[in-house]
């Protein structure tokens, strides 16, 4: 299975204010953002054995609370799917 590398440009938030507060806990935001000429390149390689592996791990981030492993388990749900995925950074 062939891998997918990405960019993933970094960003400055010129401003950020919270409006109001969902019923699911997340924030409505009003925010401006500036992409930067740099970030980060992500690759994503995906696997037959149904697992999520990240390399590397992010210090003090349980992986249910990483968005790239919440993203990814949400796929596999909405496509009854059984391919996972090897996320280096």
């Amino acid at each position: 299975m062939s891998s997918v590398t990405l960019p993933s440009p970094a960003k400055i938030n010129l401003f950020l204010h919270i409006t109001g507060r969902r019923d699911n806990g997340y924030h409505d935001l009003q925010t401006v953002f500036q992409l930067l000429d740099f970030g980060d390149t992500l690759t994503f390689t995906p696997n037959k054995t149904g697992q999520i592996n990240l390399s590397p791990q992010i210090e003090g981030v349980l992986p249910e609370d990483n968005l790239i492993v919440r993203a990814a388990r949400l796929l596999q749900q909405k496509t009854a799917g059984n391919r996972g995925l090897r996320y280096c950074a």
